[in-house]
């Protein structure tokens, strides 16, 4: 068996009483549930974050993406007449 401490600790009754529930329903103890989930959040602070692994992952050439606003009203009506064929010359003589 290895080595355990005995560690005493202040928690509001509202988590001690959510921890208990939890614990119960993964049938183990309290202990059990806290040190399992002690363990996991240090786990998880020792891994990379999602953000970097994703980047890297996704390109491996390490440049940002660019992202741009979506067009405007205005801006897919004079598109759509581009596209079309449909774009009115203003021609004004003097």
């Amino acid at each position: 068996m290895s080595e355990t401490a005995n560690l005493t600790i202040k928690l509001p009754m509202e988590l001690k009483e959510r921890i208990k529930s939890i614990a119960e329903g993964n049938s183990v103890s309290m202990s059990a549930e806290i040190t399992a989930r002690l363990e996991r959040s240090l786990n998880e602070d020792l891994a990379p974050s999602p953000k970097e692994h994703d980047a890297a992952d996704i390109d491996n050439q390490h440049t940002q993406e660019i992202t741009e606003q979506p067009f405007t009203n205005s801006e897919v009506k004079k598109l759509r007449a581009l596209l079309t064929g449909t774009t009115r010359k203003k021609n004004k003589k003097k």
